[in-house]
């Protein structure tokens, strides 16, 4: 083969894939601008576009998402309840009647991990869980599923999460709150690697314990006068 049909060739297949992304770019937009569309089709469409590589003209999948008019956090979690359902190779005529907040809290699980068991010491795959939080969640509360998820993860006494409710100025929010805690953040560094191997910053919440750390261990040189 020559360098010449070569290059035709790659041309085609790039003009290809644009095609198709432009298509359920499209598709996405239109689910995104009705209200009344599921969320679960949204899902669909998400896990196509990144599964097949469908983000072209983006660097990442990630950029891609930043530029559809839908709040960032949701996308990312109709993203992951649509991969991890596929790693457990579950239909969504199965999954779809748990309703999204079921599913949400149950696909936070890692499908690569495991639980150990304090009793045993036996290690369960945490997909193992999922595939009978699927199985049961109907008759399951969303009160129940989360206690059982938050066991799995161990996230369970002094480990628990908690919800920290603040209110404070926007100018204060901008100038001082928000560069203290992404200056901590650059601080920490990369906390792991996201599914498509890019690093991930440390979150808000982890910034902010080593601030009060930092403060803490030496409360003399705060700029605060006791």
């Amino acid at each position: 083969m020559n360098i010449e049909t070569e290059n035709t060739q790659t041309q085609i297949v790039g003009e290809q894939v644009a095609g198709e992304s432009a298509v359920v770019r499209e598709e996405v937009e239109k689910v995104i601008s009705n209200t009344n569309s599921s969320m679960f089709d949204l899902s669909d469409l998400l896990f196509k576009i990144k599964k097949n590589g469908l983000y072209y003209g983006y660097v990442t999948f990630s950029e891609y998402l930043k530029t559809l008019k839908f709040k960032r956090r949701r996308l990312d979690y109709l993203v992951k309840m649509a991969e991890v359902m596929d790693a457990v190779n579950i239909p969504r005529s199965k999954y779809e009647p748990l309703g999204i907040s079921k599913l949400r809290l149950i696909t936070s699980l890692d499908v690569n991990k495991t639980w150990k068991n304090p009793d045993t010491g036996q290690e369960v795959p945490l997909k193992s869980f999922i595939i009978g939080f699927i199985e049961q969640g109907l008759d399951m509360t969303l009160s129940e599923i989360s206690q059982h998820v938050k066991t799995l993860k161990g996230e369970i006494g002094d480990e628990a999460f908690v919800i920290l409710h603040i209110k404070i100025k926007q100018s204060v929010m901008d100038k001082v709150v928000r560069p203290a805690l992404e200056t901590m953040k650059a601080k920490i560094g990369s906390t792991g690697k996201d599914g498509e191997g890019y690093s991930i910053d440390a979150s808000d919440g982890r910034a902010l314990e080593m601030i009060a750390a930092d403060w803490l261990s030496d409360p003399e040189n705060s700029a605060i006068e006791g």
